[in-house]
């Protein structure tokens, strides 16, 4: 996928968390274990709570850097393999949980590759932020998941 403006990444980063959540909606109907049940339910907030945060911040900031980029290649297959990987009624929360860490590391891979095609300092500065942001996620999915598995 080619995107030719930091607006672009941004609303393109927004749709992914929209169809994670809704992966993980689509999940928690046919999952049966109640463990998995709850961290899809976590799961399910965690990626409605960041695609709300990046549309509320692409539609009201007026930074000129939003509208520049280098235009590149993104693949997000990794993101939609680990999906598929889970599309089956029996889906356990360990399994649920690998792929959720899994995911959380592209991303943290992605904004880092994001931060380093930056051609200004205000896009590298906002890459920094969302993947020490995703970095702080990704660690509190994994002490909640704990957790979790110990209630």
């Amino acid at each position: 996928m080619k995107l030719t403006e930091t607006r672009d990444i941004l609303a393109y980063i927004e749709h992914l968390h929209e169809e994670l959540g809704a992966a993980y909606r689509a999940l928690d109907e046919n999952v049966t274990d109640p463990r998995s049940k709850l961290l899809l339910d976590y799961l399910k907030a965690m990626e409605d709570q960041a695609a709300r945060a990046l549309h509320s911040y692409t539609r009201e900031s007026i930074n000129v850097a939003l509208r520049e980029w280098e235009p590149a290649d993104f693949d997000d297959r990794v993101v939609r393999d680990r999906l598929k990987d889970l599309q089956h009624p029996d889906v356990r929360a360990d399994e649920l949980l690998t792929a959720a860490l899994d995911i959380a590391d592209w991303f943290d891979r992605f904004y880092a590759e994001l931060e380093q095609a930056s051609t200004l300092p205000e896009q590298a500065e906002l890459f920094a932020s969302m993947r020490e942001h995703s970095i702080k996620e990704r660690n509190r999915l994994n002490r909640n998941a704990t957790q979790l598995s110990d209630f």
